[in-house]
């Protein structure tokens, strides 16, 4: 078979324009007629997808894309130990410190305290419970103009009555703008 006079590509010699690169084979001899015209042949090349590297180009794209993930995910995890080291906020007060009743309360009605609700026309009733060894601790919103109203819960139980008791707690009012705060709380 011969072969196209200017791609090379082997051809038919039946053939009259090279299927490569369109050019005309017929002879052009002194007494053959001069064919003019290009031949566009009906097939297409298959073409690279897009985005896909060609075996020339290298893969430099996905060094870039792996870096930005990889500094997007040492971000996040850095931003949530941050976040979960600074819970409590600068608006926010820790309090601490012991709850007690009179003896009053303490005999006749069986009281030992169980929880400690601070009200405020702000924030609403925040409470927290009293442990045995009459400590407690609660996160308070610090109010800037204003104050919580305390008061001292507990239930007595007495031959199988249940009895729930208040008192109005002494501070009471309180506010505070110490971050961590101590105060004790007595009826």
């Amino acid at each position: 078979m011969p072969n196209c006079p200017v791609c090379g590509k082997e051809v038919q010699s039946t053939t009259a324009y090279c299927p490569a690169c369109g050019t005309s084979l017929k002879p052009t001899g002194p007494g053959a007629p001069m064919q003019t015209g290009t031949y566009s042949p009906n097939y297409s090349y298959p073409q690279q997808g897009y985005g896909m590297p060609t075996p020339s180009q290298p893969h430099s794209h996905r060094k870039y894309i792996i870096a930005i993930i990889i500094v997007a995910l040492i971000g996040l995890i850095v931003g949530g130990l941050v976040t979960s080291t600074f819970l409590i906020g600068p608006d926010v007060t820790d309090v601490t410190g012991t709850v007690t009743l009179q003896q009053l309360y303490a005999t006749q009605y069986n009281g030992i305290p169980n929880r400690l609700v601070f009200n405020s026309a702000v924030t609403g009733n925040l409470s927290a419970g009293v442990f045995q060894d009459k400590s407690y601790q609660v996160y308070l919103p610090i109010l800037s103009s204003g104050s919580y109203i305390v008061t001292i819960q507990w239930t007595n139980v007495t031959a199988g009555a249940v009895s729930f008791y208040t008192c109005t707690a002494n501070p009471s009012p309180f506010s505070s703008i110490d971050q961590n705060a101590t105060q004790n709380f007595s009826c």
